[in-house]
């Protein structure tokens, strides 16, 4: 009870706050190190001025340390000191608040190590001290080496790593991990690596560093944007699938924030209030990133009066460098996070949440609540000023048409940017190849690396929702840009950017869009109302259209195409010819579109219980085919694709981890070369091209199945009533619903389409696509 009612205190206190003796100490206690790591500079250092024992002892003898609770050894590498165990003694009996010990260490030197973590954890058990560990990795394997710049680096960790596992003397072991450009696209492996020893494991950026005589180095640190956007999605990752942590989540998040948005810090910092470092010198400074020195001898002159009476340098620090700080430090947020951080602590104790929603009326509320904030999302939307009213006009005098095409870009699949790619290409056919699109986005930072990704975005802007809603009145066409127009609260925004559109006689046109799933009164007549007013509506099926007409949308003039990414998928060929069968002998080539069962979005009529064993039911299915599968020793390698790679839409890399982790049987038969950093478009394309089946989930694998020719078997995440039965019905591809999921039938369905006896259409892309369908409509209806 005492501890909660400490952090209640904490609550109430001021921000800034005031400094006060330290309650946690840095130590790096040599100056030189046995690896060659890119994002330090230490090893370059051939010798060390390490303070001695009895300064040690002197220094910490202040009363400015007598309040410390955890000091931490690092380096360099603190092994290498031999009078490591005797500078762990000299703070054990200095500082009379200390309750943990932490210590860093490369464990390169692993037998050395062993033995000083021995030396340590003895101290520690024998004062009553909690020992906690981190050993550096920074890759799996060879990427590791890389990183330290040590070949087999990663080889003698292990040894050190199996020790500390084992070890009684050690109550706390972890794993380090700093990204560099080297490993930033391999952070995945070695989550799974520490996920299946059972070893927790923290991700820091690496950043140019004072005491590591880094601040002016800049390549290993200097991610380009791609690689900035895989960092980002993979802490997206974490967040939600990995780390418990109340403070450590929070400082993802604000990490997260800083890299993409250039968002000030919100992650707290001991070192701005509470925090000391001691160098291996025996200076004293506030942070090791920042701080110049306060005092050059610990063990002469006075530490507190040095670090109480430097309190402008501290606040300089704070004014001009903490905000765009990335280093991995924690401390106390600001209170209103810190108020959500109590939240949540009293909740993992009293259950809070759970309680509440089970109070009379809480569903009745939480209904009121969403649909209040749909319409304070619209009201804030429709508020966006206009921007002035332009003539439309190219280079020369040259009329150019302004097209602007919304959707869900900004959380883009695989398919998303098929749909885009085929509309631009069909637009820039009818319309000029030198029209100007412009594509809102609802998290630019996503569809800037799109752009990168894809020549068919030269020349195209990325905007975001408020710049697009601001602009809409200066563009000749407005296009709801296929996916599927469905309950979600971004559909808010999009409603105002039509609304905006038409009272400026913007051409407004649905282009071959799936209506569902449905939802809530509101969503539905959102949808209804922006499909109302769109001059030309194109659904991408029969069933969305009729869908619209059940919403009160007059269809009787409205079209059907395929679905606007075969319009992009036509111009790479058909693989091959389903009706064949596989030559025996040859490797053939299963590709995995799976995700995630979406049970909340697709299956909202389930009990949650009955959705959860359904999931179970279909996870364990399909890793039992696939191991059954394997056996029959047919010569079948498994190629995970994931056709969404960010957190927004569920990121499928992070399911298939999860689904084959540890698994023996099938790690001989999985290549996860399509699991690291997300690809461009065309080079997904050519593994679907190169596969012999697919077994798909995802809509748009089974798009990309069928435009491509690959035999192909589904899953009906929809339960019989959605897309993906709707397509596999009509192109003969066998659909397996997610009530009928067992691994027999699996094993069958994928034997069978290998075998070539399913008459799956073999090219729909020869069928009604977008781009003519589009031509013939502006037309009809004078919009050229």
């Amino acid at each position: 009870m005492r501890s909660y009612i400490e952090k209640i205190k904490l609550l109430l206190v001021k921000r800034p706050l005031k400094l006060e003796r330290p309650k946690v100490i840095q130590f790096p206690v040599i100056d030189i190190c046995n690896s060659k790591c890119q994002m330090c500079r230490i090893w370059e250092n051939k010798k060390s001025n390490d303070i001695t024992v009895d300064k040690l002892r002197s220094g910490l003898s202040s009363e400015l340390f007598s309040e410390v609770l955890s000091i931490g050894f690092n380096g360099g590498e603190p092994t290498l000191r031999k009078d490591l165990p005797e500078l762990v003694l000299v703070a054990i009996e200095c500082l009379p608040s200390l309750k943990s010990v932490s210590m860093i260490t490369n464990a390169y030197n692993y037998q050395d190590v062993i033995r000083q973590i021995e030396s340590v954890g003895l101290l520690c058990k024998k004062h009553g001290k909690h020992f906690d560990l981190m050993v550096s990795l920074d890759g799996y394997g060879e990427i590791h080496d890389l990183v330290r710049g040590k070949k087999g680096n990663f080889e003698r960790a292990q040894h050190v790593i199996d020790y500390a596992k084992k070890s009684t003397l050690v109550d706390n072991l972890r794993i380090g991990c700093t990204v560099i450009r080297d490993n930033v696209y391999h952070l995945a492996d070695l989550l799974d690596y520490c996920l299946v020893n059972d070893i927790y494991i923290k991700y820091r950026l690496g950043v140019p560093h004072q005491r590591l005589y880094t601040k002016d180095l800049v390549d290993p640190y200097a991610l380009t944007d791609e690689e900035k956007y895989e960092l980002v999605e993979f802490l997206e990752g974490v967040i939600r699938n990995y780390e418990t942590g109340y403070l450590q989540k929070h400082f993802y998040r604000s990490l997260i924030n800083q890299i993409i948005q250039g968002a000030p810090r919100r992650a707290g910092c001991d070192w701005q209030y509470r925090g000391a470092t001691i160098t291996a010198k025996g200076e004293l400074a506030y942070c090791a990133v920042k701080s110049k020195v306060l005092l050059d001898d610990i063990s002469l002159g006075d530490p507190e009066a040095a670090y109480f009476g430097n309190q402008g340098h501290l606040s300089e620090i704070i004014k001009q460098s903490c905000d765009s700080c990335n280093h991995d430090y924690v401390g106390l947020p600001n209170r209103g996070d810190y108020f959500k951080y109590i939240l949540s602590v009293l909740d993992g104790r009293l259950r809070l949440k759970e309680k509440i929603r089970s109070i009379p009326g809480f569903a009745f509320v939480q209904l009121l609540r969403n649909r209040l904030a749909f319409h304070r999302n619209y009201n804030n939307f429709s508020r966006i000023p206009d921007a002035i009213k332009l003539v439309s006009g190219g280079p020369g005098g040259t009329i150019t048409k302004k097209i602007m095409i919304c959707g869900w870009y900004g959380t883009e699949t695989l398919g998303d940017k098929a749909i885009v790619a085929g509309i631009m290409e069909a637009l820039r056919s009818i319309l000029g190849a030198n029209s100007k699109i412009t594509v809102v986005s609802l998290h630019p930072y996503v569809t800037d690396v799109t752009k990168k990704q894809m020549p068919e975005f030269d020349g195209v802007d990325v905007v975001g929702v408020d710049m697009a809603v601001s602009a809409v009145a200066n563009y000749d066409y407005l296009l709801f840009g296929g996916g599927p127009m469905m309950a979600i609260n971004e559909l808010a925004p999009m409603q105002v950017l039509f609304e905006k559109a038409r009272r400026s006689n913007v051409i407004t046109v649905a282009a071959g869009v799936g209506v569902g799933p449905l939802g809530r009164k509101w969503f539905n007549d959102s949808i209804a109302a922006i499909l109302k007013m769109c001059d030309v509506r194109i659904y991408r099926d029969k069933q969305s259209l009729e869908a619209a007409g059940r919403l009160g949308v007059d269809v009787t003039f409205d079209y059907v195409a395929e679905d606007p990414a075969l319009t992009w998928l036509k111009s790479f060929g058909v693989a091959g010819h389903v009706s064949a069968t596989l030559p025996e002998g040859k490797e053939k080539i299963l590709l995995l579109g799976l995700r995630e069962f979406p049970y909340r979005e697709y299956a909202a009529d389930l009990v949650e219980s009955d959705a959860v064993r359904i999931g179970s039911n279909f996870e364990e299915s399909i890793v039992d085919a696939l191991e059954r599968l394997v056996s029959l020793d047919q010569g079948w390698r498994i190629k995970p694709l994931p056709m969404c790679t960010n957190h927004f839409g569920s990121d499928d890399r992070w399911f298939y981890r999860r689904l084959f982790r540890g698994n023996v049987k099938l790690k001989p038969y999985l290549d996860y070369s399509l699991l690291d950093e997300e690809l461009a478009p065309v080079q997904y394309v050519e593994s679907f091209k190169s596969a012999d089946v697919l077994l798909g989930m995802r809509f748009h694998s089974v798009v990309f199945g069928l435009g491509l020719g690959l035999k192909t078997v589904a899953i009906d995440y929809t339960m019989g009533r959605g897309k993906v039965k709707a397509l596999s019905d009509r192109f003969g591809v066998i659909s397996i619903s997610m009530h009928e999921l067992s691994s027999a039938v699996v094993l069958d369905s994928i034997m069978k389409a290998s075998r070539g006896s399913i008459a799956q259409a073999s090219n729909i892309c020869e069928n009604v696509i977008l781009e003519d369908v589009l031509r013939d409509s502006l037309c009809k209806g004078g919009f050229l």
